[in-house]
């Protein structure tokens, strides 16, 4: 199960049948296209707006993955550099601005994956007319 977790958190696949993508476009730096997704899959059709505001819930996972992030980067920053304070809050600031769309993206792929379980069976897609 957690391995179908990643594999669809990991490469932008759909919980249900892991062959159609849930983001329309690959890059998540051109920003003017991260955030566009179907609304469906295009091979099982699950339907990934569940409810008006259901992405609400991905804020959290965001937040836990910059907590996350900022305690590695203190860890290795204590441990192996011993900067100081400004250098690493200015390092750190840098690089959660840079991963910013990224994390939009894991996050809304975490969330969806909590409410849609793989299913083997949805894997073969109807042929397209």
């Amino acid at each position: 199960m957690l391995k179908n977790f990643f594999y669809s958190v990991l490469w932008n696949k759909c919980p249900r049948c892991h062959v159609g993508r849930v983001f329309k476009f690959p890059n998540a730096y051109n920003l003017s296209t991260f955030d566009k997704m179907h609304d469906n899959c295009t091979c099982c059709n699950e339907t990934y707006h569940k409810e008006p505001g259901f992405y609400y819930g991905a804020m959290y996972v965001s937040y836990a993955l910059m907590v996350g992030w900022f305690l590695i980067t203190w860890g290795i920053n204590a441990w192996l550099f011993n900067a100081g304070v400004w250098t690493y809050l200015s390092l750190v600031s840098l690089s959660i601005i840079s991963f910013a769309p990224l994390t939009f993206r894991i996050s809304r792929l975490v969330w969806l994956n909590f409410f849609v379980s793989y299913d083997a069976s949805k894997k073969q897609c109807a042929p397209k007319p």
